[in-house]
């Protein structure tokens, strides 16, 4: 009987993760057309390089990196000049070369709307809403569409039998970028557009793709250097490598910002660790769980104090994923609604965190 339950458990896991796939490509039939079946869920980030020319006569070079919707960077690199921009989390900024500076919540439509190739492949999981699909019009041909509203904006692919042929958003404001697919070729046997055109309504630019890689690369080698960062922006860093840390399940990278003693205050309890307990206990909160999400909800609330020693992070994070048992078997599904403040102190001019104060949400699993 207790074998039977665990081979039942087994496959409720299985179906569970095999659901979200089938809901996944459902949700963008474009996908069957180029092949992606029992592909998508082995890529876990999406990194490509462009030149680019405008239709006014400017060229540069794009990179652009991609993870999900909450770890994205676009970078622009004139022939004076490099322009990076990106979102982590709910903190959107720009990076000059110069300095960081904080950015609106435009900028995150910007850049996630230039991860062409990650729309292509993971539309459901940039614009989680309700897909309406119809037939509709595109550079003069009758196409399928699937339509989604995302926030006051609406994004649609259009497609055919033989694959995506473009993409359009149209903006609260009214303004509408169009975006044309030409020049497929295979990565990892997945067709995707190495030429792209984007129409504004002001300017047409040319992309010509030169690298489309897979789980290549990550957001550090983006990222501005601390010697220009902010205390404040530091910590907003800090945070996100935290967040990153959890995600990809590297134990190793929680404990290298961390001090001792480290105190952590959860559940009606307070625990103080030191260097020993704090690694064990993240090697045993690493191998128990693998997150499938883990997002900000807000953008953290960050304060630094006046002399600039100590300084507190905010937050309220979502998570999904699934459980492990002590033999490293799925035991079940892991859903959460977390809030925490991390302490952090700067030692020897460097920030450490020192401790975490947490709660969950009571709908916890």
């Amino acid at each position: 009987m207790k074998n039977f339950l665990i081979a039942l458990l087994f496959l409720f896991i299985a179906l569970l993760l095999q659901t979200e796939t089938f809901a996944q490509e459902n949700a963008a039939p474009w996908l069957k057309t180029i092949g992606t079946e029992g592909r998508l869920e082995k890529i876990t980030s999406i990194r490509t390089e462009a030149d680019v020319s405008v239709s006014d006569g400017i060229k540069y070079k794009t990179s652009t990196y991609y993870n999900d919707p909450q770890r994205a960077v676009f970078r622009r690199i004139y022939p004076d000049r490099t322009v990076t921009q990106g979102v982590e989390g709910k903190y959107f900024w720009t990076y000059d070369g110069k300095a960081e500076m904080e950015d609106d919540a435009s900028a995150e439509m910007f850049v996630l709307g230039h991860q062409v190739h990650a729309q292509l492949l993971f539309f459901s999981q940039i614009h989680p809403g309700q897909m309406k699909a119809g037939k509709s019009d595109f550079i003069g041909e009758p196409m399928n569409s699937a339509e989604v509203r995302d926030g006051d904006s609406v994004w649609t692919m259009f497609y055919d039998k033989t694959g995506p042929k473009g993409m359009k958003l149209r903006m609260g404001s009214g303004q509408t970028v169009q975006f044309e697919f030409g020049e497929f070729r295979p990565a990892r046997d997945i067709p995707l557009p190495t030429e792209v055109w984007m129409d504004d309504g002001q300017r047409r630019f040319k992309y010509s793709y030169t690298k489309i890689a897979f789980n290549e690369g990550d957001l550090a080698g983006f990222r501005a250097p601390d010697s220009v960062l902010t205390d404040e922006q530091k910590l907003l860093r800090l945070h996100r490598i935290v967040m990153d840390d959890h995600f990809f399940g590297d134990a190793s990278g929680m404990r290298s910002n961390n001090a001792a003693p480290f105190t952590v205050v959860s559940e009606g309890e307070v625990f103080t660790m030191s260097d020993e307990e704090a690694d064990a206990g993240f090697d045993r909160i690493m191998s128990s769980r693998d997150y499938t999400v883990y997002d900000d909800l807000i953008r953290p609330i960050v304060k630094v104090s006046k002399d600039g020693m100590l300084g507190w992070v905010t937050v309220r994070v979502f998570a999904k994923g699934v459980r492990f048992d002590k033999n490293g078997k799925p035991s079940g599904p892991l859903e959460f609604t977390s809030a925490w403040t991390e302490l952090y102190e700067k030692i020897d001019g460097k920030w450490r965190m020192t401790g975490n104060v947490s709660n969950f949400a009571p709908d916890r699993k």
